[in-house]
C-alpha cells in the first residue's frame, strides 16, 4: 500500500512538472493552428448549383444550396452551415467543423446532417487547386467510406464533387459548382 502512494505522488509529481514546463513556455492561450490559414478560402457565403446522380442515397436530380463558412471558437475551428434544396428529396441541412490537428498532421472534418448522417473525413491540405476528405460516413445504421472533393476555379469559384464507396468501387453521389457572394 505504502509503495503504490509513493508511485502515485511520484506520477503526480512528474505531471505537474510537465505542465508546469509547457505552461511556462507559452504565454496565454493555446494559438491556432498556422495551417487554419490556408482554409480561409472558404470563409464567406457561397451559392452552388448541380446535380445529384441516382443512388441508393436517392434519385437523381438538380440541386441548389448555400454554404456560410466563418472562422470559430478564436480561429481554432471553422464552422460552416449548408442548406439545400432538390426536387423529389426534402429540404437539405447540414453543419461542419474542421480545425487542424497538429499531431495527426493533417485537417479534421466532423458533419452532421438533418437527415441523421453524421461523418468524420481527414485531409492532409491543399495539392495544388485540389482539397480531398476521406472518411467515414453514418445514417440509418449503415456506414461506408466518404469521399469530398474540393477544386478551386478562381478566388471566388469552386466545383465540389462527393462520393460514397460502394462494393469496392467509388460511385460518384453529386457535383456542384459554387461562387462566392
Amino acid at each position: 500500500m505504502r509503495m503504490c502512494s509513493i508511485n502515485s505522488l511520484a506520477a503526480v509529481g512528474v505531471l505537474t512538472v510537465s505542465f508546469a514546463a509547457v505552461g511556462s513556455a507559452q504565454q496565454g492561450p493555446p494559438k491556432p493552428a498556422p495551417e487554419m490559414a490556408q482554409m480561409t478560402y472558404f470563409e464567406g457565403t457561397w451559392t452552388c448549383s448541380g446535380k445529384m446522380f441516382e443512388s441508393p442515397m436517392g434519385p437523381a436530380g438538380a440541386m441548389k444550396g448555400s454554404v456560410d463558412v466563418r472562422k470559430d471558437l478564436n480561429g481554432h475551428f471553422q464552422t460552416g452551415t449548408i442548406k439545400g434544396t432538390s426536387p423529389n428529396m426534402p429540404p437539405f441541412e447540414g453543419r461542419f467543423n474542421l480545425t487542424y490537428d497538429a499531431g495527426m498532421k493533417q485537417y479534421v472534418m466532423l458533419w452532421v446532417d438533418n437527415m441523421g448522417g453524421w461523418s468524420q473525413s481527414a485531409s492532409s491540405g491543399w495539392k495544388g487547386d485540389t482539397l480531398v476528405y476521406e472518411g467515414d460516413s453514418h445514417m440509418a445504421g449503415q456506414s461506408m467510406k466518404s469521399r469530398d472533393t474540393f477544386t478551386k476555379s478562381g478566388a471566388t469559384s469552386m466545383k465540389h464533387t462527393w462520393e460514397m464507396e460502394m462494393n469496392g468501387k467509388w460511385m460518384p453521389l453529386g457535383d456542384e459548382t459554387c461562387s462566392k457572394k
